[in-house]
């Protein structure tokens, strides 16, 4: 099986800082799901604090269990919750089940959205 590496962009909003990163990802057709669970396995594989899809940080209460699996349904139901946009060459991704077209040219963009305070 080929792999290429794909560019993944983290941004917010309010715009504090852009973290880039590469992932290696077969040629197979990928959902968005694939993309996310594929992006939080990379995560847990590397163990840094470079601003994670997941926060590790979180309140075992909330939800989050320290095993990839529990990390990576946290991460989808943020994706259906609008906790955050994902982009694929600047266009958004609507469902989980969505096919993705994907080149070693592909900027894939994690916009991660900011709750309003006091509103």
């Amino acid at each position: 099986m080929t792999t290429f590496p794909l560019k993944i962009r983290d941004e917010s909003i309010p715009r504090s800082h852009i973290v880039e990163q590469i992932l290696q990802l077969s040629g197979a057709p990928l959902t968005a799901r694939d993309l996310i669970a594929e992006r939080v396995r990379a995560e847990q594989d590397r163990q840094t604090g470079d601003a994670p899809l997941v926060d590790r940080d979180a309140p075992r209460n909330a939800g989050l269990g320290s095993d990839v699996d529990t990390q990576i349904d946290v991460a989808l139901a943020a994706f259906e919750g609008n906790g955050f946009v994902l982009l694929v060459d600047n266009v958004q991704v609507d469902t989980l089940d969505q096919p993705l077209r994907l080149t070693s040219d592909s900027v894939v963009t994690f916009l991660r959205l900011t709750p309003l305070k006091g509103g």
